[in-house]
Protein backbone atom coordinates (compact mmCIF):
# COMPACT_ATOMS: atom_id res chain seq x y z
CA UNK A 1 0.00 0.00 0.00
CA UNK A 2 1.47 3.17 -1.10
CA UNK A 3 0.93 6.40 1.21
CA UNK A 4 -1.36 8.73 -0.18
CA UNK A 5 0.79 11.74 0.81
CA UNK A 6 5.06 10.81 0.69
CA UNK A 7 7.12 14.16 2.61
CA UNK A 8 9.62 15.21 -0.50
CA UNK A 9 13.38 15.76 0.60
CA UNK A 10 14.99 18.39 -2.04
CA UNK A 11 14.09 21.41 0.34
CA UNK A 12 16.13 19.65 2.85
CA UNK A 13 19.24 19.08 0.73
CA UNK A 14 19.17 22.78 -0.70
CA UNK A 15 16.86 22.14 -4.14
CA UNK A 16 14.58 24.38 -5.69
CA UNK A 17 14.11 24.10 -9.37
CA UNK A 18 13.07 27.58 -9.88
CA UNK A 19 15.57 29.85 -7.43
CA UNK A 20 18.89 28.42 -6.88
CA UNK A 21 19.27 31.52 -3.97
CA UNK A 22 16.37 29.72 -2.22
CA UNK A 23 17.51 26.74 -2.23
CA UNK A 24 21.17 27.60 -1.07
CA UNK A 25 18.74 29.06 1.86
CA UNK A 26 16.51 26.14 2.59
CA UNK A 27 20.22 23.89 2.54
CA UNK A 28 21.88 26.18 5.02
CA UNK A 29 18.78 26.22 6.84
CA UNK A 30 18.31 22.78 6.92
CA UNK A 31 21.93 21.58 7.12
CA UNK A 32 21.36 20.76 11.20
CA UNK A 33 19.41 17.37 10.86
CA UNK A 34 17.78 18.23 14.30
CA UNK A 35 15.83 20.93 12.02
CA UNK A 36 15.29 18.07 9.17
CA UNK A 37 13.97 15.77 12.02
CA UNK A 38 11.85 18.68 13.97
CA UNK A 39 9.99 19.11 10.16
CA UNK A 40 9.76 15.17 9.74
CA UNK A 41 8.47 14.85 13.05
CA UNK A 42 5.98 17.05 12.68
CA UNK A 43 4.39 15.82 9.22
CA UNK A 44 4.17 12.65 11.13
CA UNK A 45 1.90 14.35 13.66
CA UNK A 46 -0.08 15.69 10.99
CA UNK A 47 -0.88 11.66 9.76
CA UNK A 48 2.25 11.93 7.08
CA UNK A 49 3.34 8.26 7.16
CA UNK A 50 5.76 8.40 4.16
CA UNK A 51 9.36 10.06 2.95
CA UNK A 52 11.10 10.85 -0.24
CA UNK A 53 14.83 9.80 0.24
CA UNK A 54 17.57 10.04 -2.34
CA UNK A 55 21.10 8.93 -1.06
CA UNK A 56 22.46 12.46 -0.54
CA UNK A 57 25.12 12.33 2.70
CA UNK A 58 22.58 14.07 4.26
CA UNK A 59 20.33 11.78 4.09
CA UNK A 60 22.34 9.29 5.80
CA UNK A 61 21.88 11.47 8.70
CA UNK A 62 18.20 11.29 8.65
CA UNK A 63 18.00 7.61 8.34
CA UNK A 64 20.24 7.55 11.35
CA UNK A 65 18.08 9.55 13.43
CA UNK A 66 14.65 8.10 12.10
CA UNK A 67 15.99 4.62 13.71
CA UNK A 68 17.00 6.19 16.96
CA UNK A 69 13.56 7.22 17.00
CA UNK A 70 11.10 4.07 17.99
CA UNK A 71 7.90 5.43 16.07
CA UNK A 72 9.73 6.58 13.06
CA UNK A 73 11.55 3.34 12.50
CA UNK A 74 8.30 1.42 12.96
CA UNK A 75 5.46 3.63 11.31
CA UNK A 76 7.37 5.74 8.62
CA UNK A 77 7.36 4.60 5.07
CA UNK A 78 10.82 5.65 3.28
CA UNK A 79 10.64 5.87 -0.53
CA UNK A 80 13.95 5.37 -1.69
CA UNK A 81 15.63 6.73 -4.78
CA UNK A 82 18.62 5.43 -6.51
CA UNK A 83 21.38 6.47 -7.47
CA UNK A 84 22.20 9.83 -6.26
CA UNK A 85 24.36 10.72 -9.85
CA UNK A 86 25.12 14.21 -8.93
CA UNK A 87 26.81 13.03 -5.55
CA UNK A 88 28.82 10.63 -6.96
CA UNK A 89 30.19 13.27 -9.55
CA UNK A 90 31.11 15.62 -7.00
CA UNK A 91 32.58 13.56 -4.21
CA UNK A 92 34.89 11.34 -7.33
CA UNK A 93 35.99 14.99 -8.07
CA UNK A 94 37.19 16.16 -4.29
CA UNK A 95 38.35 12.82 -2.93
CA UNK A 96 39.01 10.01 -5.93
CA UNK A 97 37.49 7.24 -7.23
CA UNK A 98 38.67 4.82 -3.51
CA UNK A 99 37.26 7.09 -1.22
CA UNK A 100 34.33 7.43 -2.76
CA UNK A 101 33.35 3.88 -2.62
CA UNK A 102 34.76 3.69 0.99
CA UNK A 103 32.77 6.25 2.04
CA UNK A 104 29.83 5.00 0.02
CA UNK A 105 29.65 1.85 1.78
CA UNK A 106 30.43 2.58 5.66
CA UNK A 107 28.74 0.98 7.87
CA UNK A 108 27.84 -1.86 6.12
CA UNK A 109 29.46 -5.17 7.61
CA UNK A 110 32.74 -6.38 5.94
CA UNK A 111 30.67 -9.41 4.08
CA UNK A 112 28.55 -7.20 2.50
CA UNK A 113 31.66 -5.04 1.30
CA UNK A 114 32.82 -8.20 -0.24
CA UNK A 115 30.00 -8.92 -1.81
CA UNK A 116 29.36 -6.07 -3.29
CA UNK A 117 33.00 -5.72 -5.01
CA UNK A 118 32.62 -9.51 -6.21
CA UNK A 119 29.27 -9.12 -8.36
CA UNK A 120 29.99 -5.93 -9.66
CA UNK A 121 33.55 -6.44 -10.29
CA UNK A 122 32.29 -9.87 -12.06
CA UNK A 123 29.64 -8.30 -13.66
CA UNK A 124 32.27 -5.81 -15.47
CA UNK A 125 34.66 -8.44 -16.60
CA UNK A 126 31.30 -10.98 -18.17
CA UNK A 127 29.72 -7.51 -19.19
CA UNK A 128 26.46 -9.08 -17.40
CA UNK A 129 24.43 -6.07 -16.92
CA UNK A 130 22.43 -7.70 -14.39
CA UNK A 131 24.83 -8.14 -11.82
CA UNK A 132 26.22 -4.63 -12.32
CA UNK A 133 22.50 -3.50 -11.91
CA UNK A 134 21.78 -5.42 -8.81
CA UNK A 135 25.65 -4.07 -7.13
CA UNK A 136 24.61 -0.40 -7.92
CA UNK A 137 21.03 -1.14 -6.04
CA UNK A 138 23.15 -2.73 -3.18
CA UNK A 139 25.58 -0.21 -3.23
CA UNK A 140 23.32 2.73 -2.89
CA UNK A 141 20.49 1.00 -0.52
CA UNK A 142 23.39 -0.07 1.85
CA UNK A 143 22.92 2.79 4.53
CA UNK A 144 19.10 2.70 4.39
CA UNK A 145 19.01 -0.82 4.88
CA UNK A 146 17.19 -0.79 8.35
CA UNK A 147 14.47 1.29 7.62
CA UNK A 148 11.11 0.14 6.91
CA UNK A 149 11.36 0.35 2.96
CA UNK A 150 8.29 0.82 1.13
CA UNK A 151 9.24 1.25 -2.24
CA UNK A 152 12.95 1.78 -3.91
CA UNK A 153 12.67 3.80 -7.22
CA UNK A 154 15.11 3.84 -9.90
CA UNK A 155 16.10 7.53 -10.39
CA UNK A 156 14.73 9.05 -13.78
CA UNK A 157 18.81 9.80 -15.11
CA UNK A 158 19.42 5.85 -15.63
CA UNK A 159 15.48 5.47 -15.97
CA UNK A 160 15.33 7.47 -19.21
CA UNK A 161 18.68 5.88 -20.17
CA UNK A 162 17.55 2.63 -20.42
CA UNK A 163 14.62 2.84 -22.12
CA UNK A 164 16.43 5.08 -25.37
CA UNK A 165 18.74 2.31 -25.55
CA UNK A 166 15.99 0.06 -25.16
CA UNK A 167 17.28 -2.06 -22.56
CA UNK A 168 14.38 -4.02 -21.14
CA UNK A 169 16.16 -6.60 -19.08
CA UNK A 170 17.76 -3.55 -16.98
CA UNK A 171 14.13 -2.19 -15.40
CA UNK A 172 12.97 -6.73 -15.34
CA UNK A 173 16.33 -6.70 -13.13
CA UNK A 174 16.16 -3.77 -11.02
CA UNK A 175 12.43 -4.78 -10.09
CA UNK A 176 12.99 -8.39 -9.37
CA UNK A 177 16.29 -7.14 -7.14
CA UNK A 178 13.89 -5.43 -5.34
CA UNK A 179 11.44 -7.54 -4.73
CA UNK A 180 13.33 -10.33 -3.62
CA UNK A 181 16.03 -9.00 -1.74
CA UNK A 182 14.28 -6.19 0.26
CA UNK A 183 10.83 -7.07 0.21
CA UNK A 184 10.11 -3.87 -1.12
CA UNK A 185 8.31 -2.42 -3.99
CA UNK A 186 9.94 -1.45 -7.25
CA UNK A 187 9.28 1.95 -9.09
CA UNK A 188 10.45 3.81 -11.83
CA UNK A 189 11.02 7.56 -11.96
CA UNK A 190 10.74 8.93 -15.01
CA UNK A 191 10.82 12.31 -17.45
CA UNK A 192 8.58 10.74 -20.02
CA UNK A 193 5.89 8.49 -18.93
CA UNK A 194 4.33 6.89 -21.94
CA UNK A 195 7.74 5.52 -23.59
CA UNK A 196 8.68 4.52 -19.89
CA UNK A 197 5.15 2.63 -19.27
CA UNK A 198 5.33 1.03 -23.54
CA UNK A 199 8.67 -0.40 -22.15
CA UNK A 200 7.35 -1.84 -18.82
CA UNK A 201 4.37 -3.25 -20.89
CA UNK A 202 6.49 -4.65 -23.53
CA UNK A 203 8.56 -6.18 -20.49
CA UNK A 204 5.21 -8.01 -19.08
CA UNK A 205 5.19 -5.43 -16.09
CA UNK A 206 1.91 -4.75 -15.25
CA UNK A 207 0.46 -2.02 -12.83
CA UNK A 208 3.79 -0.71 -12.44
CA UNK A 209 4.81 1.96 -9.78
CA UNK A 210 5.93 5.09 -11.62
CA UNK A 211 6.62 8.52 -10.83
CA UNK A 212 6.75 11.87 -13.14
CA UNK A 213 6.25 15.87 -12.84
CA UNK A 214 2.38 16.83 -13.30
CA UNK A 215 1.07 20.02 -12.97
CA UNK A 216 -1.98 21.83 -14.74
CA UNK A 217 0.86 24.49 -15.88
CA UNK A 218 2.86 22.04 -17.53
CA UNK A 219 6.06 22.95 -16.01
CA UNK A 220 8.78 20.16 -16.30
CA UNK A 221 6.05 17.72 -17.79
CA UNK A 222 7.38 15.57 -20.86
CA UNK A 223 7.16 15.36 -23.50
CA UNK A 224 3.81 17.44 -22.76
CA UNK A 225 0.88 17.45 -20.93
CA UNK A 226 -1.55 15.97 -23.18
CA UNK A 227 0.70 13.13 -23.60
CA UNK A 228 0.66 12.54 -20.20
CA UNK A 229 -2.94 13.01 -19.29
CA UNK A 230 -3.55 10.48 -22.34
CA UNK A 231 -1.14 8.06 -20.86
CA UNK A 232 -2.60 7.80 -17.35
CA UNK A 233 -6.27 7.77 -19.34
CA UNK A 234 -5.45 4.78 -20.97
CA UNK A 235 -2.53 2.98 -19.62
CA UNK A 236 -2.92 0.85 -16.38
CA UNK A 237 -0.30 1.79 -13.58
CA UNK A 238 0.06 3.58 -10.11
CA UNK A 239 0.84 7.16 -10.22
CA UNK A 240 2.66 8.65 -7.97
CA UNK A 241 3.36 12.61 -8.66
CA UNK A 242 5.83 14.88 -8.14
CA UNK A 243 6.35 18.89 -9.01
CA UNK A 244 2.55 19.00 -8.50
CA UNK A 245 2.86 23.07 -7.55
CA UNK A 246 4.64 23.33 -10.31
CA UNK A 247 8.11 25.14 -8.72
CA UNK A 248 5.27 27.46 -6.23
CA UNK A 249 3.94 29.03 -9.58
CA UNK A 250 0.85 27.12 -8.22
CA UNK A 251 -1.30 27.46 -5.15
CA UNK A 252 -2.37 24.17 -3.22
CA UNK A 253 -6.02 24.03 -3.63
CA UNK A 254 -5.98 24.87 -7.80
CA UNK A 255 -2.71 22.28 -8.14
CA UNK A 256 -4.58 19.07 -5.82
CA UNK A 257 -8.07 19.83 -7.72
CA UNK A 258 -7.07 19.30 -10.84
CA UNK A 259 -4.30 16.23 -9.95
CA UNK A 260 -7.02 14.45 -8.39
CA UNK A 261 -9.15 14.94 -11.75
CA UNK A 262 -6.41 12.90 -13.19
CA UNK A 263 -7.02 8.83 -13.20
CA UNK A 264 -5.17 6.66 -11.35
CA UNK A 265 -3.11 9.23 -9.46
CA UNK A 266 -2.13 7.12 -6.03
CA UNK A 267 -0.10 9.11 -4.17
CA UNK A 268 1.33 12.93 -4.24
CA UNK A 269 5.42 13.84 -3.16
CA UNK A 270 5.10 17.21 -1.08
CA UNK A 271 8.35 19.03 -0.39
CA UNK A 272 7.35 21.46 2.61
CA UNK A 273 9.80 23.52 4.44
CA UNK A 274 7.55 25.60 7.29
CA UNK A 275 5.03 24.21 9.30
CA UNK A 276 2.27 26.80 8.04
CA UNK A 277 3.05 25.59 4.66
CA UNK A 278 2.54 21.86 5.46
CA UNK A 279 -1.03 22.51 7.25
CA UNK A 280 -1.91 24.39 4.19
CA UNK A 281 -0.59 21.82 1.58
CA UNK A 282 -1.92 18.86 3.39
CA UNK A 283 -5.31 20.66 4.03
CA UNK A 284 -5.84 21.02 0.36
CA UNK A 285 -5.17 17.60 -0.67
CA UNK A 286 -7.17 15.99 1.80
CA UNK A 287 -10.02 18.43 0.58
CA UNK A 288 -9.31 17.63 -3.32
CA UNK A 289 -9.46 13.69 -2.35
CA UNK A 290 -12.18 13.94 -0.81
CA UNK A 291 -14.14 15.85 -3.79
CA UNK A 292 -12.81 13.35 -6.02
CA UNK A 293 -14.67 10.94 -4.38
CA UNK A 294 -17.66 12.59 -4.36
CA UNK A 295 -17.41 13.07 -7.57
CA UNK A 296 -16.55 9.70 -8.82
CA UNK A 297 -16.86 7.01 -6.41
CA UNK A 298 -15.25 4.50 -9.04
CA UNK A 299 -12.72 7.02 -10.49
CA UNK A 300 -8.86 6.43 -10.43
CA UNK A 301 -8.21 9.07 -8.26
CA UNK A 302 -10.70 7.25 -5.89
CA UNK A 303 -8.80 4.35 -5.60
CA UNK A 304 -6.19 5.74 -3.51
CA UNK A 305 -5.48 4.82 0.47
CA UNK A 306 -8.00 6.10 3.13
Amino acid sequence: MIDTIILGHNQFFGVNHLEASRGNERGAYFSQVGRIMEMVNYCYDCGVRGIMMSTHERAIEVAGEIKKNARLHKGLGVYLLVPYAAKYIRKANESGLVNLVSESLKGTSLTNKIGVFWRGGMGVVRKDIRNVIRTMVDFEVAPFAHLNLKAIFLHDIPTDLVVGWDVPVALETFAEHVRTKYKSTPGFCTKNLPLLIRMLKHAGMENPLVMASVNKLGYQVNPSLEALEKCLATEKMRFLAMSTLAAGYLKPEEAYAYLYSLPQVVSTVVGVSRKEHAQETFAAIQGAMRKARLKSPHGGARQNNP
